[in-house]
């Protein structure tokens, strides 16, 4: 067995802080070095986390590494994916897999060719209070599921994010940004989609950047900031998904399933943090469930694959996931345009739920200040 899995990140954006604190000190992960096309980013990344390389990507990926935390942008990562794997590297990708259905399924199965392992973030339905809620359900904590509710009732990112565009381009809004968190999650629970349907609406054609050196710019909108989809599950329950950037107020998200005997409280999909309770039939009040030991933060889902490519256990993050919700997103965003109710033809299998003590044995160092 590897003693740690050699990793090289590319990518030096804002999103390294919620990876680097916990993986750079990490016992299954080492890494290695930091890629970006303007290699003084990627500098500064790594100076500020104390990774000992740095350079521009073609660098990156050819360090010695067993594998890439592709940590660019959603427009790039199926390009990086790829390149990562034709260098041999196995790949964990940062949500969504892709923007593209057709060349995501073109990446996976040139990387299944290549017996290469693709592991996909999201990763927050391993956080401690999800994978409660999951052992919760799989026991008949509350009986058959017949209803999951998601939503996330979001004021737009413009903001407080410093270059928003991207966020309201296509491949962007809601449904990709956002939905990638509560669809993973949904699935994990629930199993495979199999159809959708649904409508999106825009609040107005431009937004305006809120801060940052471009506070004031006006930039266009070019997809729904408000999508509502029902989902019809293979197991033949039912869902509701509503994802908004059109709140005038920052709501955050929720997450329910209606059972026959219980109804089940997730925490919000789009964090690590909260527990899950269960409300059982007659009850009128929450039991909250105790608190397991899994959740850390962002990087669970590459300590996962870090140790499954060491062979200590199954991949809880596989690619067959992320491309199932890439084509459910993709199947909504059809729907939203008139194309009426959509089917859903991957199967990915469901994820088991983490054993109860699971330990991502993450030591959160104190981030750099500066």
């Amino acid at each position: 067995m590897k003693e740690r899995i050699r990793l090289a990140v590319i990518g030096a954006g804002d999103v390294n802080r919620l990876y680097l604190p916990g993986l750079v000190s990490h016992d299954d992960v080492e890494v290695v070095v930091v890629g970006d096309r303007h290699p003084d980013r990627a500098q500064a990344v790594a100076e500020r986390f104390g990774v000992p390389g740095h350079g521009n990507v073609a660098a990156a990926l050819g360090a010695d590494v067993d594998a890439v935390l592709n940590l660019t942008g959603p427009a790039s990562h199926l390009a990086i994916t790829r390149a990562a794997l034709e260098q041999g590297r196995h790949v964990f990708s940062e949500k969504p897999l892709g923007t593209d259905l057709v060349e995501a399924r073109s990446v996976l199965a040139f990387a299944h060719a290549s017996d290469l392992v693709v592991a996909c973030a999201p990763d927050t339905h391993l956080s401690a209070g999800f994978q409660d809620g999951l052992r919760a359900m799989a026991s008949g904590r509350i009986g058959e599921p017949v209803l999951v509710r998601c939503e996330a009732v979001l004021a737009g990112p413009e903001s407080w994010h410093p270059r928003p565009q991207f966020l309201y381009a296509t491949g962007g809004g809601p449904l990709f940004d956002i939905g990638p968190y509560y669809l993973t999650a949904v699935v994990a629970a629930l199993g495979p989609v199999a159809a959708v349907s649904a409508v999106g609406t825009r609040k107005a054609p431009t937004r305006t950047i809120g801060s940052g050196p471009d506070a004031g710019l006006e930039f266009p909108v070019e997809v729904p900031t408000l999508v509502n989809a029902l989902l019809e599950f293979e197991s033949g329950c039912s869902g509701q998904l509503l994802l908004t950037f059109d709140s005038a107020s920052h709501r955050g998200g929720a997450m329910e399933v209606l059972g026959t005997t219980g109804t089940l409280r997730m925490p919000d999909p789009n964090g690590h943090e909260g527990s899950a309770s269960v409300l059982a039939a007659g009850d009128t009040d929450w039991t909250e469930l105790p608190l397991g030991t899994s959740g850390a933060g962002r990087p669970v889902g590459v300590v996962n694959f870090a140790r499954s490519l060491r062979g200590q256990e199954g991949l809880r993050v596989p690619a067959a996931l992320g491309l199932h919700v890439l084509e459910v997103m993709t199947a909504i965003d059809a729907a939203c345009s008139g194309a009426g109710r959509m089917l859903v033809n991957s199967r990915p299998e469901r994820p088991e739920p983490l054993p109860a003590q699971w330990d991502a044995g993450i030591v959160r160092e104190p981030e750099p200040v500066g």
